[in-house]
């Protein structure tokens, strides 16, 4: 009992003071645009070990446990680290996406989860479901001498560079249901999402790091946007938002299909 409380009291904290990628808007919509790509026999495989339930049910469930004692060890995984020209380079525990990625998956590719008890399957399809999301987010890749502790204002509003990535975008931008982030972006062609989907983990962080790195020139510490720089703003961090969402659904998609269906080809990553 004591530790059940002990459980819940983390989780009240977490949900109180904690910090999102994505948010649960954001996270939801990589899952679902995930999942409306999956395989058939993918998704069988992977409603049969999450007793029927979709994998957008469990899109936030890393960030509501990741204080707990049981899987405290996953702290560091929801975010990708690269140096300061945004080459991949572990250079904080804390920023370990690709150690926690690659972790999984060593125990789950090549048919490996067939040995492993369902509720550890489980596990590892909710860790992958916020990991791939999580490693995409604009504030959850950290480069290597730049600090995401900063204040910049719109107009008279003051935002913290990791709560606008988290949060703020979405009420800005668009108001969307996570649906509605599958209806309006999904539409890409097979070689499309071939080019989304080609590549290692490593080449996935530093890819996300190119087109993240910008941001920071734009984003500095106590710029004040007026309000025509504040449309402009939102509408250029918000398509850049977009992107990366329909990029993490894709390539979610792709990891969870080279596991769950054997004639879908591995992921070399």
């Amino acid at each position: 009992m004591k530790k059940r409380l002990k459980t819940f009291w983390f989780i009240l904290l977490f949900v109180a003071f904690g910090s999102h990628a994505f948010g649960r808007i954001g996270h939801d919509a990589v899952a679902y645009i995930a999942e409306c790509n999956l395989t058939p026999k993918a998704k069988s495989t992977i409603e049969k070990y999450l007793g029927g339930r979709s994998i957008v049910y469990y899109a936030s469930w890393m960030d509501y446990v990741r204080l707990t004692p049981e899987y405290k060890y996953s702290d560091g995984w929801h975010s990708a680290s690269v140096d300061s020209l945004g080459n991949h380079k572990l250079w904080k525990e804390r920023y370990e996406a690709y150690t926690g990625i690659n972790t999984v998956m060593n125990n789950v590719e090549n048919g490996k989860y067939k040995s492993m008890p369902d509720s550890a399957v489980a596990v590892s399809i909710k860790l992958l479901v916020h990991m791939i999301g999580d490693m995409h987010c604009p504030s959850h890749t950290f480069f290597e001498g730049k600090t995401q502790g900063i204040n910049f204002y719109l107009g008279s509003v003051k935002k913290r560079f990791h709560k606008f990535w988290d949060e703020d975008i979405f009420e800005l931008a668009h108001k969307w249901l996570y649906e509605d982030y599958r209806y309006q972006l999904d539409r890409l062609s097979p070689k499309e999402k071939e080019k989304i989907t080609n590549g290692s983990l490593i080449d996935w962080i530093e890819e996300n790091a190119r087109t993240i790195r910008p941001v920071y020139d734009i984003l500095t510490p106590e710029r004040k946007f007026d309000k025509a720089e504040v449309s402009k703003l939102v509408l250029d961090m918000g398509e850049l938002t977009d992107n990366q969402i329909l990029k993490a659904g894709h390539r979610l998609a792709h990891v969870l299909n080279s596991i769950f269906d054997p004639k879908y080809p591995k992921w070399e990553r």
